[in-house]
């Protein structure tokens, strides 16, 4: 049997992933499990038309593959109703307290990154 081919729109991505032709011409898609499949010859053929239309070995790309989970599709809530899951709420980041080294007085963090202290002129940057 001969290999298989998925043929790559490399015009464009969608965030990191590949866009895919779909069957019979009816788009693109990043799923690959809605992407068409073409013979080599149907592949080579689409590629000479269009160079930008990349054929790629079906068990290479297939071997590359990983189950993206898109967050628009899923609810927390939902999924976890009925677990006995219980989520604790996020603690807030400890925030550092910097002190002038020169006259003692709080400065905030852009302040101490930025440049001396506005008070004493003390250069307070690591």
């Amino acid at each position: 049997m001969s290999e298989l081919y998925y043929l790559q729109d490399s015009r464009t991505y969608v965030g990191n992933d590949v866009m895919w032709w779909c069957p019979e011409g009816a788009g693109y898609t990043t799923d690959l499990r809605k992407a068409a499949v073409y013979t080599k010859e149907e592949a080579q053929a689409k590629h000479n038309f269009r160079s930008t239309d990349i054929p790629w070995p079906k068990s290479y790309i297939d071997a590359k593959t990983r189950p993206p989970v898109d967050m628009q599709y899923i609810n927390r809530n939902v999924a976890l109703a009925g677990t006995g899951i219980v989520l604790r709420k996020p603690e807030r980041p400890w925030r550092e307290i910097i002190n002038c080294a020169g006259c003692g007085r709080f400065m905030n963090e852009r302040v101490r990154y930025a440049g001396p202290c506005a008070h004493c002129q003390t250069d307070n940057r690591p």
